[in-house]
C-alpha cells in the first residue's frame, strides 16, 4: 500500500486535474457576462421563468454551469472554468469544467476506481478522466422552457479490470415558487430572490454483465462549484451527535470546523486545502452554504433512504470499500506550489453502491436552492430549515 504521502501527492494531482491548470482567473462576475462568453464558445441551453436561469448544456453532459435568481445582471451563482471554455479545448476536457452540477461517478481512489488507467503499472498511474468521461456529448432527448433531459453511453473500466457500459440521462427542471416552497416546508419571503431546481441522474447497467462488490461497484456522484468568499461557511445538520468528520489531503483545527449541537460548521474560504465528509450513520438529506459577503444562502437536497453502503474515496482509510461518504465538500487552497484552482469550494452528494443487474438502474436526484437578500430574511431562513441563526453561523468560526 502507498504511505501516506504518496496518496496525499496522488490526490494533489487529481486537483490539478479537475481543473486542468494552476491559478485559474476566474472572478465573479453577472450572468449575463458568463452566458455571453458560452455562447461564444458552445451550445449553452437557458432554462428560464422570467428572472431565474440556469445554463445547461448537453455537449458538457448534462451539466448546470451556473444559475442565477436576477436575470442577466445578476450574480451568477456556479464557477466554472473558463480558461478551458476560452481555450477552445472545452470538448476535449469535459471532466475538468466544473460548474453546479456535473456527473461523476465514484469512487475516484482506490480498486474500484474509474480514474485511472487499468492497463498501466501502479508505478505508471496518475488520477485521470478515462476517454468518455472527457469526450462524448450526451444528446438532448427532451425540451422545454424550464426542464431538460440529457442522455448519453459512457464506457469505463475501474482498476480490476471489469468493463461498465452505461446508460445515462439527467434530467433538469427549474422549480416555482410554489414547488420550492414545498419542497423546503417553508414559505419563503417576497424579500428575498429565489430560486430552485431539480437534477436527476438515472445510471442503467447496459452491459452483458451484473454488477457485484467483489468485481466494484459505481456510485451516481453529482458536485457542484461555487464561489468561497472568506466568510463562506458550510452547514450540515447531523443526525445524532457527531463527533468528526471524514477529513481529507491536511489536517483541520478549530478555526476551521467546528461541531456544535448537532450541526457542523465548515470554512469554505478557497484558502486552504482541504476536504470532509458525512458517513451515512450521521447523514440527513440537506445541507448548504451562507455568505455574507453575497447575501447568499445556498441550500442541497438529495436522495438519502438511509443506505450504509457508498464507494470509499479516502486515500488512506481504504479498508472497507463500502464505507464511504455521503456528502462531501471540497475547500480549495495552495500547499507549497500547488493550487488555488479556481478558487472555488465544492458541495457534494453522491448515491449509495448498488449491485445493479442488467437492464436494471438507479436513480440519484440533488436539488439546489439558492436564496439572495438581506441579512434578516436569510435569518429566517437559516432558522425555519437548519435550525441556526446568522449569528449562530458567524460565531462558529473564526
Amino acid at each position: 500500500m502507498k504511505n501516506y504521502r504518496t496518496q496525499f501527492l496522488l490526490f494533489a494531482v487529481t486537483l490539478l486535474w479537475i481543473t486542468g491548470c494552476n491559478k485559474i482567473s476566474n472572478e465573479k462576475g453577472t450572468f449575463g457576462s458568463d452566458l455571453a462568453l458560452l455562447k461564444e464558445k458552445s451550445n449553452p441551453i437557458i432554462l428560464a421563468d422570467n428572472d431565474k436561469q440556469i445554463i445547461v448544456s448537453a455537449e458538457y453532459q448534462g451539466r448546470v454551469l451556473t444559475s442565477t435568481s436576477k436575470g442577466l445582471k445578476g450574480l451568477s451563482y456556479g464557477w466554472f472554468n473558463k480558461d478551458i471554455i476560452n481555450s477552445g479545448t472545452s470538448k476535449e476536457n469535459i471532466s475538468k469544467i466544473g460548474g453546479e452540477s456535473r456527473i461523476w461517478f465514484g469512487p475516484d481512489i482506490g480498486p474500484n476506481s474509474v480514474f485511472f488507467d487499468p492497463l498501466k503499472s501502479e508505478e505508471e498511474r496518475e488520477i485521470e478522466a478515462q476517454k468518455d468521461l472527457n469526450t462524448v456529448p450526451f444528446k438532448i432527448l427532451e425540451e422545454t422552457k424550464t426542464s431538460t433531459k440529457f442522455g448519453g453511453q459512457l464506457n469505463l473500466e475501474n482498476l480490476k479490470g471489469f468493463k461498465f457500459k452505461i446508460d445515462v440521462t439527467r434530467d433538469i427542471s427549474l422549480l416555482s415558487n410554489e414547488d420550492i416552497n414545498d419542497a423546503l416546508k417553508f414559505k419563503l419571503p417576497n424579500t428575498a430572490s429565489v430560486i430552485g431546481y431539480n437534477v436527476t441522474t438515472t445510471m442503467k447497467n447496459i452491459g452483458s454483465k451484473n454488477w457485484s462488490k467483489e468485481s466494484g461497484l459505481l456510485s451516481v456522484w453529482d458536485l457542484g462549484c461555487y464561489h468561497p468568499t472568506p466568510k463562506t461557511r458550510v452547514i450540515i445538520p447531523t443526525k445524532g451527535a457527531l463527533e468528526k468528520a471524514t477529513v481529507y489531503f491536511t489536517e483541520l483545527d478549530s478555526t476551521r470546523i467546528q461541531i456544535k449541537n448537532n450541526v457542523l460548521y465548515y470554512k469554505a474560504d478557497g484558502a486552504y486545502l482541504n476536504k470532509i465528509g458525512l458517513k451515512p450513520a450521521y447523514t440527513l438529506p440537506f445541507f448548504g452554504s451562507y455568505s455574507p459577503e453575497l447575501n447568499l444562502l445556498t441550500i442541497i437536497k438529495f436522495t438519502f433512504d438511509g443506505d450504509t453502503s457508498y464507494v470509499n474515496s479516502h486515500p488512506v482509510d481504504t479498508e472497507n470499500q463500502y464505507g464511504g461518504d455521503v456528502t462531501n465538500v471540497f475547500n480549495d487552497g495552495v500547499i507549497g506550489d500547488i493550487g488555488p484552482f479556481g478558487p472555488f469550494y465544492e458541495l457534494e452528494t453522491s448515491s449509495k453502491a448498488k449491485e445493479l443487474v442488467v437492464g436494471e438502474t438507479i436513480a440519484h436526484s440533488q436539488e439546489v436552492y439558492h436564496v439572495e437578500g438581506a441579512k434578516e430574511t436569510l435569518d429566517g431562513v437559516l432558522r425555519a430549515i437548519f435550525g441556526v441563526s446568522i449569528a449562530d453561523v458567524e460565531t462558529a468560526l473564526p
